[in-house]
């Protein structure tokens, strides 16, 4: 049965597609079989992915999958092998207000996903920045939660929000989400601010795990760019490292 992680935080900007996207393919390097969802409306998951053939998808994507117009059948994409999609849209956006006005509407993905459950070792969901219907799902859907998280002052003061949304959800819709961890991302060793935040973060949070870091590096947003993973584009850099090892922890922690 597939684990299923939602790679979550409120705030944007922390790198959450980035972490996706890496630790899918880190995952499906490893062996294992993996499912990325995107249900971003911005759809920059999907885009680093496959690119402009997201035009192709106006009636397989997230959203009508969500509102029971398509199959999960078919719209799973191929990646790569062990690596599969579930592709987000630019009509994600219209389809909000038609799952908010449907019935069960926070368990829309979770029935969705289900019947494709045995066939992943992970399924990996990339969320957006906000606190609406879609990251209501994508918790509800899920085993664990992964935080990206850069280190700034207000990011790390931030967490008590995503941290009172995981109360929530625990309560109303899904009382087995954990935390999975913290990832300490762009993270930087060559001034004194990150190393100040992190152990803040440690302070103010002593019960959250806090994983490996992912360094900043110009190969990933490179790599990014170019709809490749950091190790197709830079195989042997510290990012891909990076990204290896944080693959393998979360391994040793699910299974």
């Amino acid at each position: 049965m597939g684990v299923v992680i939602s790679v979550a935080n409120q705030k944007g900007g922390v790198g959450k597609t980035t972490l996706t996207l890496n630790l899918g393919h880190a995952l499906a390097k490893l062996g294992k079989k993996v499912l990325l969802v995107d249900i971003d409306p911005q759809f920059n998951l999907t885009f680093a992915l496959i690119g402009m053939d997201v035009i192709n998808y106006a009636d397989k994507n997230v959203g009508t999958l969500m509102t029971r117009e398509s199959s999960i059948e078919d719209v799973i994409i191929r990646v790569k092998e062990n690596l599969d999609l579930i592709p987000s849209h630019l009509i994600l956006s219209a389809k909000e207000i038609e799952i908010l006005n449907s019935y069960n509407r926070e368990r829309r993905l979770e029935k969705a996903l289900k019947p494709v459950f045995p066939d992943y070792d992970y399924i990996i969901i990339d969320n957006p920045p906000s606190m609406g219907i879609f990251l209501v799902n994508s918790l509800t859907a899920s085993d664990y939660v992964l935080i990206p998280l850069e280190l700034s002052y207000f990011g790390v003061i931030g967490m008590q929000l995503m941290f009172n949304l995981m109360t929530m959800i625990k309560e109303e819709t899904n009382d087995n989400l954990r935390l999975l961890g913290i990832v300490p991302n762009k993270f930087t060793k060559q001034t004194k601010v990150p190393q100040m935040r992190l152990k803040e973060l440690k302070e103010l949070y002593p019960d959250a795990p806090i994983l490996p870091t992912i360094p900043k590096a110009i190969a990933i947003e490179k790599a990014q760019a170019e709809g490749k993973s950091i190790f197709e584009y830079e195989p042997d850099g510290k990012a891909s490292k990076a990204f290896e090892k944080l693959a393998k922890e979360v391994i040793s922690i699910v299974e």
